[in-house]
């Protein structure tokens, strides 16, 4: 194994608002572990899988942890 535990959560067309056409995805890149995987869909719907984001870790809780706290940071961050 090269890492002790992945994880992945999807990206749903729910993130991306309307005035701005993409999430702050600034705020995921600069997490370490953390990779962005968009599928290029050009539009975005409500429920709509539109990527994911993978997080690697020393373990599998922790990737949970690190995944899932990620995605959380593209709710409360929009870009502007």
């Amino acid at each position: 194994l090269r890492v002790g535990g992945a994880a992945m959560v999807n990206l749903l067309g729910d993130l991306w608002p309307a005035e701005t056409g993409r999430p702050a995805w600034e705020t995921v890149l600069g997490n370490n572990g953390v990779s962005l995987h968009l599928y290029g869909k050009s539009h975005a719907k409500a429920g709509r899988k539109m990527g994911h984001l993978t997080a690697t870790a020393e373990d599998a809780s922790a990737a949970v942890m690190r995944a899932t706290s990620a995605r959380a940071s593209l709710e409360f961050k929009q870009s502007p």
